[in-house]
């Protein structure tokens, strides 16, 4: 394959992402979702590929691009851990808001019910006081 034929492949490969990356705000979960296996799927495929190929060559050119593989497959895995692990934080420190303010909800309930509690208190001893009175004034 001549160079012009692998730049050209590349530019359609680059247009392909480009088009991925500015449709993202617009898909739906399950389309990233089939865009994100569609793209693992290719991925791998093209990985065999490419490690068919490189096999085919010098036994020393197969084991160093193997090592470039690697290190490129690491640093994605690591990548991925990343971001899982502040997708996690991330979830924690929601879950840490979402607990305190359903606790200063609950404070808050609790000092209603005093509240209630204590206008319970002074209706019922207006109430009494009320009785009373109106008894002393029955009896005249």
């Amino acid at each position: 394959m001549a160079l012009s034929d692998h730049l050209e492949k590349l530019s359609k490969q680059a247009k392909s992402v480009e088009d991925s990356v500015n449709s993202f705000n617009d898909d739906t979960a399950e389309k990233v979702t089939a865009k994100r296996a569609e793209a693992k799927k290719s991925l791998d495929e093209t990985k065999v590929r490419i490690g068919d190929q490189m096999n085919a060559d010098a036994d020393d050119f197969a084991a160093s691009w193997a090592a470039v593989r690697k290190s490129v497959s690491d640093g994605f895995d690591s990548l991925q851990d990343d971001i899982a692990k502040k997708r996690a934080a991330r979830a924690a420190k929601k879950a840490e808001r979402s607990a305190d303010d359903t606790e200063l909800d609950a404070e808050d309930a609790v000092d209603f019910a005093i509240y209630a509690l204590q206008e319970a208190e002074y209706a019922i001893l207006d109430a009494a006081y009320a009785r009373d009175e109106a008894d002393q004034l029955q009896k005249g």
